[in-house]
């Protein structure tokens, strides 16, 4: 159903539109808008890495900087959505915390370069606010991680064609 929904709205905008769109999604992320784009939508491959990656990046900027403002937001007009922003951080630490701990930011690197349910950039830019990681080791990480797991993801698209 959710599926469907994303396809049929995804579909009534330009197919470059849609990858761009796709990509900038927390749940569709560039792991689904590279299979969309280059297999139904019959885009180059290399035009949909391009498309694919600036929709990816598009919402780390403003979720980086813009989570605590956000939440000090929620605790002046919004109560009840703190605990649920604090929830989102919590499970974000839960995640990639110990690999964190372990790898440093090669973890973070690795997390965003495994094209799993969960591991893309929204769940890294909260894993990065929620261990207060500084933005200048933190965002390169995952744009490295963003681009390792596009081209993965292209590789293996291109695969199954």
């Amino acid at each position: 159903m959710i599926v469907e929904l994303f396809f049929s709205w995804a579909s009534s905008v330009p197919p470059w539109l849609g990858t761009i769109l796709l990509s900038a999604l927390p749940v569709t992320e560039s792991q689904l808008a590279i299979p969309v784009a280059v297999l139904s939508w019959k885009l180059s491959p290399p035009f949909v890495y391009m498309l694919a990656m600036f929709g990816n990046a598009l919402p780390i900027i403003p979720i980086f900087f813009g989570f605590s403002a956000v939440r000090a937001w929620a605790e002046r007009h919004a109560q009840w959505s703190v605990q649920w922003l604090d929830k989102l951080l919590a499970r974000a630490h839960r995640k990639f915390g110990a690999d964190f701990e372990k790898y440093g930011v090669l973890g973070l690197i690795v997390f965003m370069a495994i094209p799993f349910p969960g591991t893309g950039v929204w769940t890294a830019v909260l894993a990065a606010v929620a261990l207060k990681l500084p933005w200048q080791r933190a965002i390169p990480a995952i744009f490295c991680g963003m681009c390792i797991v596009g081209a993965i993801v292209l590789g293996v698209t291109m695969l199954g064609r």
